[in-house]
């Protein structure tokens, strides 16, 4: 495969929101048995089984079940691990097709050293609650520079491949430039396949991986991470979501859309956050497309200011059907400050996310990690051996089923079904020439009826070109909803046609090409000339109410013929 030379980047509208967001709850959760020993990492093996399983710092992987801590480990590498900083056994994946594929893969580092080992693990035929510590298939080792930055997380994305995060290194300001090395698997996001060999190897490469037959390791999928501590996938939609922690100044999130090719450059350490905040571009190469954070607050707690903190936990995405008012939002932290945010993606194209901040001190503390049950509800835990169960309440999200527009005599009609409208106090329903509607026209406001679902506008319109209409639902706690866009061609004409926009008092007249030169008239009803005008090119033209209210007509003269038609001001 040829080098994949032209790097992807989003185009991102970024809209803060501190309103209408859910209530997010974390309670503290405290199962009988034994205490947990520093967990950091919280995994469910999507076997039905429902259980919970919890990585400890130290070596160990321990089980919740029926709200009970197992007395046996289910996992225990004590003697392999260095649990020690930011050291120690990190992350686990269960195997898609778990247990008809009996296997489990872990991210630690190995005593003694700074050098990251990827391990895989096979279940106890015997013993659906131990894995086989003997069974160890190691398929990666990678020495790091000192003993931070290590990352640890690993996750099956929906394609089947297993992607592991790596930081740089350690060291400040990535001293081995790691970022921006393509022949160094620190400070990347790699991707293996895990169900074949390739010899050597323990595994083998996906053959659409961007640096397969060109310059740089195969295992490589994105670059330019620091320390991506925390990765994870939308279960719904496959978007993969990275919580990059950052050096001095900005931590960061970034978001993928499911599908997106490998080959991103996310920057470290050219820039740490987005484009605004250079750090060391002397090293960097003027002409690389970067793929900028998606949200990012700065680094600055002494004593922790709104919004800020220092080194941030990624989360996942709610899915789960017991908090219906938190479905879509991704939960993260701070791991200093203890605030906490929820994020949500509000529309595709191009992608825009509303964000709201919560002040945690006092409800949860040094969150290291949060964890997705089997049902997908959500859980966090710290290195105290505190886990919390987390909960949300709020409005319902609005759950749209159309929008639909089309032509109309004098102008589009504008048509929308959502599946209910609790909540809601009004609709807006926008009119815009682009798909970002960055600058908008207000065509209707609807107010909703109780127990009616699908409502419709017309919109006295002159179109000469393409249009957008979506509709922006306003709940009752100040969010907004947006709905999908709908997308409407210019209707040809044969011949002008007049249209009177209500909203705006003025009356148009839209031209097809061939009547698009020639002279316009208005007459009084004595016939006498009260307005001329010469025609070029134009598609459409508006036309200045008169001094004497009345009915007048008006008249095109063209190459094409002559037109009238009764105009009343």
């Amino acid at each position: 495969m040829k080098r994949f030379y032209t790097l992807w980047f989003f185009s991102i509208i970024f809209l803060a929101c501190t309103q209408g967001q859910p209530t997010v709850t974390f309670t503290p959760y405290t199962p009988s048995g034994p205490a947990l020993t520093s967990p950091v990492d919280i995994v469910n093996a999507a076997d039905g089984s429902n259980r919970l399983f919890i990585v400890e710092k130290r070596g160990t992987v321990r089980i919740i079940q029926g709200g009970a801590v197992l007395n046996s480990f289910f996992l225990d590498i004590q003697t392999q691990v260095m649990n020690s900083g930011e050291r120690g056994l990190l992350g686990m994946a269960f195997h898609p097709q778990y247990p008809d594929s009996p296997y489990v893969y872990v991210n630690y580092v190995i005593t003694g050293t700074i050098t990251t080992r990827i391990s895989r693990f096979t279940l106890n035929p015997n013993n659906s609650n131990d894995l086989l510590e003997n069974s160890q298939l190691i398929l990666i080792e990678q020495p790091g520079v000192q003993t931070n930055h290590k990352a640890g997380d690993l996750a099956f994305g929906p394609d089947g491949f297993l992607y592991i995060g790596f930081g740089d290194g350690g060291g400040a300001f990535d001293p081995s430039n790691n970022g921006q090395n393509l022949n160094s698997l620190l400070a990347k996001i790699i991707r293996i396949d895990i169900n074949s060999k390739t010899a050597p190897l323990n595994y083998s490469i996906p053959p659409n991986n961007p640096f397969v037959g060109a310059p740089g390791l195969d295992e490589i999928w994105y670059y330019g991470m620091r320390n991506p501590w925390r990765i994870s996938f939308d279960r719904q939609t496959g978007d993969f979501w990275i919580a990059d922690v950052g050096q001095n100044e900005y931590e960061e999130v970034d978001f993928i859309f499911a599908g997106t090719p490998g080959g991103l450059n996310f920057g470290w350490d050219c820039f740490e956050g987005d484009t605004l905040h250079p750090l060391e571009t002397q090293n960097c190469n003027a002409n690389t497309q970067y793929t900028w954070p998606i949200f990012e607050y700065p680094h600055t707690c002494s004593s922790c200011p709104n919004g800020k903190g220092a080194s941030i936990t990624g989360g996942f995405v709610y899915r789960g059907n017991s908090y219906p008012a938190m479905k879509g939002y991704y939960l993260c932290a701070d791991y200093v400050s203890n605030y906490y945010w929820l994020i949500k993606k509000t529309s595709n194209n191009p992608p825009t996310f509303t964000t709201s901040w919560v002040n945690g001190t006092g409800v949860i503390n040094a969150l290291v990690s949060f964890g997705e049950a089997e049902n997908g509800d959500l859980y966090a835990c710290n290195l105290s051996g505190t886990l919390y169960a987390i909960s949300a309440s709020g409005p319902l999200p609005v759950k749209w089923q159309s929008i639909d527009a089309w032509h109309i005599p004098h102008g589009n009609r504008v048509e929308f079904t959502i599946h209910q409208t609790s909540g809601i106090d009004h609709f807006e329903v926008e009119r815009a020439l682009n798909p970002d509607f960055v600058k908008v026209n207000t065509v209707a406001l609807v107010s909703p009826v109780q127990d009616q679902t699908h409502y419709g506008v017309d919109d006295v319109y002159a179109q000469s070109s393409i249009i957008y209409y979506r509709v922006v639902a306003y709940l009752s706690n100040g969010e907004r909803e947006y709905s999908p866009i709908a997308r409407l061609i210019p209707q040809v004409l044969s011949k002008p046609a007049l249209i009177y926009d209500v909203y705006v008092d003025l009356w148009h007249v839209s031209l097809p090409e061939n009547w698009q030169k020639g002279k316009v008239i208005i007459y009084d009803l004595q016939g006498k000339e009260v307005y001329v005008k010469e025609l070029s090119n134009e598609k459409m033209i508006d036309l200045i109410p008169p001094v004497i209210p009345g009915v007048y007509f008006i008249e095109i003269n063209s190459e094409n013929g002559t037109w009238s038609d009764k105009v009343v001001w």
